[in-house]
């Protein structure tokens, strides 16, 4: 049974965002939040200085004085310059080079020790997600060395959320690390500890 369309965009944005540990900005909305935007395509340094102002003029062709007065809210970008931010923050999260860029620097931080992956989701040991019997919505945990993160990883930037998926199933319903024949019917969060 496929994923509805809600349940895709859940499932993306729980991988996106378990993987990262950023939130995804709402750039759909008719008045996307540049402040929020800007702070996802080009993070600072700290919280005193969530944006890389600098690194965001350059970027998008203005002033960093410009910028600093967007997040501020004494003024706001020109509608083209909106389209092209709104464009950047779209195309990270739904494209190949996107998670890729993204997935360089959050793996430039990642611990090189093992770590355990929390998956919630409506899963169990059957191919049908109506079977209540062995399916239900519940929180599994995996333990994963660095070369299974690195994988995890590499499964995301080439498929997205169905490639990473497919790479957690093949561990998770491998029986000699958890349940022979486990499926995931629409992940709805990711974690790791």
């Amino acid at each position: 049974m496929a994923l509805s369309a809600q349940a895709k965009a859940r499932q993306m944005k729980a991988m996106f965002e378990g993987l990262t540990g950023q939130k995804i900005p709402d750039y759909t909305a008719e008045h996307p939040d540049t402040r929020e935007m800007l702070k996802f395509l080009f993070p600072g340094k700290s919280d005193r200085y969530p944006i890389a102002t600098g690194l965001a003029a350059k970027k998008l062709g203005v002033s960093q004085s410009t910028v600093q007065r967007w997040i501020r809210g004494a003024q706001n970008p020109r509608a083209t310059i909106t389209k092209e931010i709104t464009k950047r923050v779209r195309q990270t999260v739904t494209t190949q080079r996107g998670r890729s860029q993204l997935a360089k620097r959050v793996q430039a931080q990642l611990p090189a020790k093992q770590r355990t992956i929390r998956i919630n989701a409506l899963q169990g040991p059957s191919d049908d997600p109506t079977d209540k019997k062995y399916v239900t919505e519940r929180y599994a945990n995996l333990e994963m060395s660095p070369f299974d993160q690195q994988q995890l990883y590499n499964a995301w930037v080439q498929g997205g959320d169905a490639g990473a998926t497919d790479y957690l199933t093949s561990l998770y319903s491998d029986p000699s690390r958890y349940v022979d024949g486990w499926q995931f019917h629409g992940i709805k969060g990711v974690e790791w500890r």
